[in-house]
């Protein structure tokens, strides 16, 4: 006799939708520590006076003198040598 699993209960947690977000926030920074810990992240060679603006309700990074591109922090990203 072969057993039936409904697809809806394979990755849900017994304790409820709460649980399953909170697993899920979890694994999602588990996963970018993993992938931070393999860049070298600096900041642009020019170094740009940065404004904190407002986006919304958040506070979001904007270049002094450039406003009318929108949001933007300029970085300097390098992938690590052998990690």
């Amino acid at each position: 006799m072969a057993v039936r699993v409904r697809r809806s209960f394979i990755l849900s947690t017994p304790w409820g939708a709460e649980d399953c977000l909170l697993d899920s926030v979890l694994e999602m920074q588990a996963f970018l520590v993993t992938l931070i810990r393999k860049f070298d992240i600096s900041h642009a060679n020019h170094q740009p006076q940065i404004w904190r603006g407002r986006s919304g309700i958040l506070m979001a990074p904007i270049v002094l003198g450039e406003e009318h591109k929108g949001t933007q922090l300029p970085l300097k990203i390098s992938a690590i040598r052998g990690a």
